[in-house]
């Protein structure tokens, strides 16, 4: 073998080879493809050793798995994006044609549409649908480019004056104006809309005040004229820019003076976006219709969508093999081969850093949680690239920290946290922990998250503390994650996508969003530094030092990651593989069959 196993790590990874292979057969993933992902995966030169020297396989069947397939299609364990080149769609030599409509499936429903309050990609996705952005991110830079906002100049670096693009309307036909943005911004930073989007842009000048009711108007938001508005920092923020696409335009003529929480408006809203609502049957069907007022001409191509929410990730694989649904985000990855060999199905593997798991610690809930040798502790305890290897049979990677890898805020040289239990016993000694007992929360049914579970209880036992499982229902883990009542926690719900300023929420002393409890006076300085400095350069060495301060102080242990993939039938094109939602510009789609 490849490297010399023990006989406890052979058996280990017999069984959960036995475990996945009866579960994933469950799910209609037969021997042949389950060798497949396992030999396309980061740890097939361990595993498939050890399975054919203990009789588990065949020396065919591993030469099989590990042969090339005739499809031009990667396995998602790859990472590797399929063709077509970039994640594009080719685009149709006629052109796009309009028409049609796409249904869409999704595992979890939206708690709200108000785009003041969305707080889970499914809110925020229809939202966008549903309102538009004031600035967009480009799908593959992810830089903020215009929208809305037409163009904009920088004086000084904290004033920004934008002009709108002409003819902006909302789905009543009446004209968005600078006035519709100014009181957009005022709603989001009300006190009383207590809007999960308030970090974002509480560095406008005066809207702290604004925000705590000492002031009756921002100071730093100004209507110049019916297309311009003039926007002025406190100070310089990096993110400002990346932050507007949270700006969804609500119309005042229809809003103001009304409760911006829970008025009637938002069960059958107004707004700018390339879509209009048509109906709502919650834990079901979200339908939209094509906007014919979008002010972007000629889009969108599709008359419009059903958003179907689908029970879990079988069903969703089962409802694009019958045609039931056309496009989701969510598809098991595991039935990638599965779903390729569809002819009517394109699958495309989302880039990495979507679901990076670890644990986040409930600093607030347990005393000996703040103390960092204890976090740190825990997380030396738990060998991460035996758990990818002989737990995940490699269909998941080990990770080292919340930056993506290939973002440019990803410090290369970054060192993971060792696996060292004897060292890890020895701080948990130090710091008068031994027998600490902790909730392993995860939510049930998700396999891989199960066995981190069982595989951190075990880690843990051999350190001297106790850590007592807590699988419960999705919503549920969800609720803790957003309430901060976990005291371990899984996923960790403290991600970062576009850019490194997204750490501010999760670990900054003073943000609402930080639900761990973690408070520490450096982070929160190299945090404001980052958001302050304009310069890329010096904000990739302020991000190196928080990348290495979540290393030492370990907030949040970023452990391993699992691959997602995007899978659409080939009726339609105009599509972006990219990091965002698959959905990001539905706008932009269109069918190329009827």
């Amino acid at each position: 073998m490849g490297e010399r196993i023990s006989r406890e790590r052979a058996e280990t990874i017999v069984r959960q080879f036995r475990r996945y292979e009866q579960h994933f057969a469950e799910q209609g993933i037969d021997r042949r493809q389950f060798l497949r992902l396992i030999a396309a995966g980061s740890a097939a030169a361990t595993v498939l050793p050890v399975l054919v020297a203990c009789g588990e396989v065949s020396e065919r069947e591993a030469t099989e798995a590990t042969t090339p397939a005739p499809a031009t299609a990667q396995t998602p364990a790859t990472g590797a994006a399929p063709t077509p080149a970039a994640g594009a769609s080719p685009t149709a030599a006629a052109g796009p044609q309009r028409g049609g409509t796409i249904v869409i499936g999704t595992l979890g429903e939206a708690q709200t549409i108000n785009p003041l309050l969305t707080n889970e990609t499914e809110g925020q996705w229809r939202a966008r649908m549903l309102f538009d952005e004031f600035l967009k991110l480009d799908l593959e830079t992810l830089e903020p480019v215009p929208n809305i906002a037409k163009e904009w100049t920088i004086d000084g670096e904290t004033t920004y004056t934008f002009t709108l693009q002409e003819g902006v309307t909302f789905s009543d036909g009446t004209p968005l104006t600078a006035d519709d943005i100014a009181f957009t911004l005022h709603a989001i930073l009300k006190k009383e809309t207590a809007s999960p989007f308030v970090p974002r842009f509480i560095g406008i000048e005066g809207a702290e005040q604004y925000n705590k009711g000492e002031a009756d108007t921002i100071k730093g938001i100004e209507v110049v004229d019916e297309q311009t508005i003039k926007i002025t920092l406190k100070e310089p923020n990096a993110a400002f820019l990346a932050n507007l696409r949270w700006l969804r335009p609500l119309p005042k003529h229809l809003l103001e003076g009304k409760n911006l929480t829970d008025d009637p408006f938002f069960q059958q809203p107004v707004g700018a976006g390339p879509f209009v609502f048509k109906s709502w049957n919650i834990g079901g069907d979200f339908v939209a219709e094509r906007n014919p007022h979008y002010w972007q001409q000629g889009l969108p191509y599709l008359d419009g969508f059903t958003h179907r929410t689908i029970a879990d990730s079988q069903s969703l694989v089962i409802a694009l093999e019958t045609g039931e649904i056309e496009a989701s985000m969510y598809a098991q990855p595991t039935l990638a081969d599965q779903l390729k060999a569809r002819e009517n199905l394109v699958v495309l593997v989302r880039p990495p850093g979507v679901d990076i798991n670890g644990w986040n610690f409930g600093e607030k809930n347990i005393e000996a949680l703040a103390d960092p040798r204890v976090r740190r502790a825990i997380a030396m305890a738990i060998d991460v690239d035996r758990f990818a290897s002989d737990f995940l049979l490699g269909l998941g990677k080990p990770a080292i920290g919340p930056v993506p890898p290939g973002h440019w805020a990803f410090k290369q040289d970054l060192q993971r946290i060792p696996y060292d239990p004897q060292a890890a016993k020895q701080l948990i000694q130090e710091a008068g922990a031994t027998g600490l007992r902790v909730r392993l929360t995860a939510n049930a049914g998700n396999k891989f998250r199960e066995d981190w579970v069982t595989f951190t209880q075990q880690a843990l036992a051999e350190i001297g503390l106790e850590g007592v499982p807590d699988l419960k229902e999705w919503t549920q883990v969800v609720q803790e994650g957003t309430n901060g009542t976990f005291e371990l926690i899984c996923p960790t719900f403290a991600s970062m996508t576009v850019d490194p300023d997204e750490l501010y929420l999760w670990f900054h002393s003073q943000s609402p969003r930080n639900v761990s409890g973690y408070s520490n006076p450096e982070m929160d300085k190299l945090l404001e530094d980052g958001r302050r400095t304009l310069d890329v350069e010096k904000r990739k060495q302020i991000y190196a030092q928080v990348q290495e301060l979540i290393q030492r102080d370990v907030p949040v242990f970023y452990a391993w990651d699992r691959p997602f993939i995007n899978v659409v039938t080939k009726d339609f094109q105009g599509y972006v593989n990219t990091v965002l939602s698959f959905f990001e510009r539905l706008e932009e789609w269109h069918r190329v069959s009827s």
